[in-house]
């Protein structure tokens, strides 16, 4: 089901469907809603699924400026689709840009998070860390800068759809990883007005400092992330925007975390492997499932 839902003082489009204790899905750049589909038909029979096209992306509200897309921003927004589902608590499933903000939000809102499925990303201490102080992931993040940059703009935009199609989906299509409709869904997502301009603002908006590649090392130390929710990573190991050692970070920031590595994935395992995505993410929720908070927690 479609539906569109006033949040934050924005209007944010949003599928849902099934029945049971609710996921929020929060997508990754440059996808939507619907880019959950192979994961949700999996998952659909056991959960109450909400998947929104996150701020600025698909049929979501636009804002013009940069800094509307600031992380605390991001963050308020999450916590007010919650509130407009009229729920209390959800579990979180993130990918990519949606799971760094999972992290962001679990540590802001405890109360709202009764867990974290991540696909493929770090919270945000731990990605700046690695940008820090390791030099593949320094490099690899290179791309951050090429998003923020005016050249940018040219490549990304509306009218060279059919470029990034090829650039972004040419391969798991030809994969059977996804198919006619999925095409379909992103090119109307992405022939939007101005949207790609708002997917570029979320890395223009960033807290990320990426040093150039010889800039010098050991930055920063890294400090354990404050999620009080479980926590599991589910990683790609054939990622080419997070080197491999990030999932080993991500443990150590989040001791209470647990990390399976699929070595045939990439940076989207859901796309990838969704049959054994959903069985972890299936399997996980029902050890951590959702427990009325009491009066005096909440005080």
């Amino acid at each position: 089901m479609s539906r569109n839902v006033r949040a934050n003082g924005l209007d944010f489009h949003c599928l849902e469907q099934g029945r049971g204790e609710p996921i929020l899905f929060l997508h990754g750049f440059p996808d939507h809603a619907a880019t959950w589909r192979p994961l949700a038909e999996r998952l659909a029979p056991e959960f109450r699924l909400i998947a929104p096209d996150l701020r600025g992306y698909g049929l979501t509200s636009r804002p013009l400026d940069v800094e509307s897309y600031r992380l605390g921003h991001l963050i308020d927004d999450v916590a007010a689709l919650i509130d407009a589902f009229d729920l209390s608590m959800v579990h979180l499933c993130g990918h990519d840009w949606g799971g760094v903000l999972a992290f962001a939000f679990a540590e802001k809102h405890p109360h709202k998070a009764a867990s974290l499925s991540v696909f493929n990303a770090p919270p945000p201490a731990v990605l700046q860390s690695m940008i820090w102080n390791d030099p593949n992931q320094r490099l690899a993040s290179q791309y951050i800068t090429m998003l923020r940059s005016a050249e940018a703009d040219a490549l990304f935009n509306e009218t060279n759809v059919d470029a990034l199609i090829a650039r972004f989906l040419a391969q798991p299509y030809r994969q059977g990883l996804l198919n006619d409709a999925d095409i379909a869904a992103y090119r109307h997502a992405w022939t939007r007005n101005g949207v790609w301009q708002a997917m570029l603002a979320w890395y223009r908006a960033a807290p990320f400092d990426v040093p150039d590649i010889d800039a010098e090392f050991g930055n920063d130390c890294l400090n354990e992330c404050h999620i009080e929710c479980p926590v599991q990573i589910i990683w790609g190991d054939q990622d080419a925007v997070f080197v491999p050692a990030m999932a080993d970070a991500i443990v150590h920031a989040c001791p209470e975390a647990i990390l399976t590595r699929l070595p045939a994935a990439g940076h989207v395992p859901h796309r990838d492997a969704p049959e054994r995505c959903a069985a972890l993410i299936t399997k996980f929720l029902a050890q951590h499932p959702i427990r009325p908070i009491s009066k005096e927690v909440i005080a």
